[in-house]
């Protein structure tokens, strides 16, 4: 893995960037559990960056992982390697507090602390909410004052509320950046001038991708002058499709507009600002606001949500009515963009006299420029022809109930393939990019990876492919036991799987997995009481705490098992006694149903495939082969994998995704006699079972 991946960005680094990118300087690199991929991609990606002159950017799905990086396997390259190597975690602005905002916060604290005024006639949890919040407030300024934090919220040691929290940072519109006064002390722009001293970054999938649609330089270096490597690769599609959907709602829009309107004046006023900066903004405010309002009248009037909650435009195309105003709102929300830019620099100007003030006022516009930018790329996203990209624009409009009672809507827009955006931003610009993970291949395969991230479209890139150093057959089987039950049927599979789980949960540590919140709650509540006590379920509290009661439990000689959903089945560690069982409820489909999910399967269908064998079979497969990979995670591991959805033996799809599965020996308990024994086992390992009819239809829906 380090001679392809080096060789790979050798090439890239040493190829004519006149002729057109196909692919070459990128590679795919599927290793098993075990293997040693980031020490792997650490060696090749740090030597080639360093001697070819550019940076190496590491790009993670979890933080557990990028803790790894930077606290264990990079101090570890360091020491080895005979060139020094410089490194960072690269975050986004809203993990750091802004300086301004705290100092401001806290002298705030500081005058009303006293002020008995304020308290007058409010209620006694409301009080003390406020006074814990401000005290809360004075301590976080006390920590920053004294140097005992460098502002980074990963590295306070006390909780701060969501909603505090939010108070105290800020987003690129609100900073007036050198202009502050807080500027020298700021840790966000520390934070940037480490990135741009470092030799290696490593940055969140999301972070990566929101800094390659930004203008050059913004947050990560240019891409042109890195090596990127995607670990947990296998994320990166769904993580760029999430990335790259907009929405916004409309009443709520409507709302926030309004106080902008209201906030402007004020700004000007406190600024001496004139007219000119001020009218026209305030009239660009009054007519989106209206045209928001006539979309949500127009909307009400097509009772199209008087007995659903969605309406999904069919192949992405709009109707007259939505296009049209849909285009109004644009250039309205676009001249009023242009308008607050303007306004923004001219408090900007006043920055070198009135520098504490102008931050404040900033932090107060910067809320509604982001807000409005957002609204902006939703229409941009919902107006675009598509007829230039090949993949459909999924779009739609939601209902919902507001927090006031009022029936809103919301307008989303979301692309259904990832492919585009990854090409034209990443892999066309990046010098070099290597993509790794676990589970890069479906059902045996790296066409469904390819496709979903647009690379099969490069013709020059390179797949790899290694096993594991595990000894899967000897270290641990898979049984698929006999079930009466059929997964389709909720109720009933509900009911069974809480009937023989009890039975199931031998190991001193157990970890089982679960498709839906529901059935997880359903199966806990029904456990009996001397097992209960035992079992930590997922959203008992945060998932790092699970773990390490659960690694407590069992370090004290006890037994405990955990009940989590998706998130448990891929990035958590539990090796050795920690989890010898992972026994998992039923097959993870995407959720059926969901505006954008029949937006990718009308599309797949209108070319004459089934969404069902392109989309859902593959998912689904990489989802169990994640979960599967919790069971050993190294070479002394031992244990044993249950699946309770009988459709991963019993149908033609579900054999297809037990091939691409580890080499495990196979316990399939037939439905009705005695199980395998163990050469029927190997046997059954190397040649899928008998041929039995399929309990699926083919449809999505119906498998999940």
């Amino acid at each position: 893995m380090i001679g392809a991946i080096a060789r790979v960005f050798a090439s890239a680094a040493d190829r004519d960037t006149e002729l057109p990118h196909r692919g070459d300087g990128i590679i795919c690199v599927e290793g098993g559990t075990g293997l040693g991929k980031s020490l792997a991609y650490l060696v090749a990606g740090a030597v080639l960056a360093k001697s070819r002159g550019k940076r190496l950017v590491i790009s993670s799905s979890t933080v557990a992982l990028q803790h790894q990086l930077v606290e264990k396997d990079l101090p570890a390259l360091r020491k080895a390697l005979p060139v020094p190597i410089i490194f960072c975690t690269a975050k986004g602005r809203g993990r750091f507090v802004c300086v301004a905002k705290l100092q401001d916060r806290a002298t705030a604290a500081e005058q009303t602390a006293m002020d008995l005024d304020t308290r007058a006639g409010r209620q006694y949890n409301e009080i003390a909410a406020e006074d814990r919040a401000r005290e809360l407030g004075r301590e976080l300024a006390r920590l920053m004052a004294s140097g005992a934090w460098d502002g980074d919220r990963d590295n306070l040691k006390i909780p701060v509320p969501e909603n505090l929290w939010a108070e105290l940072t800020t987003d690129r519109q609100g900073c007036a950046g050198k202009h502050c006064p807080c500027f020298e002390e700021c840790p966000y722009y520390a934070a940037r001038r480490q990135i741009r001293e470092s030799d290696v970054i490593v940055a969140s999938h999301s972070l990566t991708l929101a800094s390659l649609a930004m203008e050059v330089g913004s947050v990560l270096p240019d891409p042109e002058e890195c090596f990127f490597v995607f670990d947990e690769a296998h994320a990166l599609p769904a993580k760029a499709i999430e990335q790259f959907a907009e929405r916004h709602t409309v009443l709520g829009a409507a709302d926030w507009i309004a106080r902008l309107g209201e906030t402007v004046p004020s700004t000007a006023l406190a600024l001496s600002l004139g007219n000119a900066d001020l009218q026209p903004v305030i009239a660009q405010c009054d007519g989106l606001r209206r045209c928001l309002l006539e979309l949500h009248r127009v909307i009400e009037q097509t009772h199209a949500f008087d007995e659903q909650t969605t309406r999904r435009f069919k192949r992405g195309l709009l109707p007259d009515w939505a296009r049209t105003l849909g285009d109004n709102l644009f250039a309205l929300a676009c001249g009023l963009q242009e308008g607050l830019a303007t306004l923004r620099e001219r408090m900007l100007e006043r920055a070198p006299h009135h520098a504490a003030l102008v931050q404040r006022l900033l932090s107060g516009l910067g809320f509604y420029i982001g807000k409005l930018d957002a609204l902006v790329a939703t229409w941009a996203l919902m107006l675009a022809e598509d007829a230039g990209t090949g993949h459909p624009t999924a779009r739609w409009i939601e209902r919902y109930e507001a927090a006031d009672g009022r029936r809103d809507f919301a307008i989303c827009a979301s692309p259904i393939v990832a492919g585009d955006k990854l090409c034209r931003l990443l892999f066309r610009r990046a010098a070099g990019v290597a993509l790794s993970s676990a589970t890069l291949t479906s059902c045996g395969s790296f066409d469904a990876f390819l496709q979903h991230t647009g690379l099969d479209r490069l013709p020059q890139t390179q797949v790899l492919r290694l096993t594991s150093p595990f000894d899967y057959p000897r270290q641990g089987r898979l049984v698929v036991p006999r079930m009466r039950s059929s997964a389709k049927d909720a109720a009933s599979h509900t009911r069974e799987v809480g009937a023989i789980l009890p039975g199931l949960l031998q190991s001193r540590g157990t970890l089982v997995l679960f498709a839906s919140g529901a059935q997880m709650r359903a199966v806990a509540a029904s456990l009996p009481p001397q097992i209960r006590p035992r079992v930590l379920v997922q959203g008992d509290g945060p998932k790092m705490n699970i773990v390490a009661r659960h690694k407590d439990a069992i370090d004290r000689g006890d037994s405990s098992v955990i009940f989590g959903l998706s998130s448990f089945a891929e990035g958590v560690d539990l090796p050795g006694e920690y989890c010898t069982h992972v026994i998992i409820s039923k097959l993870a489909f995407a959720q059926p149903g969901t505006p954008f999910e029949e937006a990718r399967r009308e599309w797949i269908e209108s070319q004459g495939k089934s969404a069902f064998a392109e989309i859902s079979v593959p998912e689904t497969a990489i989802r169990l082969a994640q979960a599967v990979g919790r069971l050993l995670r190294t070479v002394d591991d031992h244990g044993t994998v249950t699946c309770l959805d009988r459709r991963l033996s019993d149908t033609t799809w579900g054999r297809r995704i037990l091939r691409g599965l580890p080499p495990f020996r196979l316990d399939i308990e037939p439905r009705g006699g005695r199980r395998h024994s163990p050469e029927q086992t190997t046997t059954a390992r190397t040649q899928p079972p008998p041929s039995a009819p399929d309990t699926a239809t083919g449809e999505a829906g119906a498998a999940a």
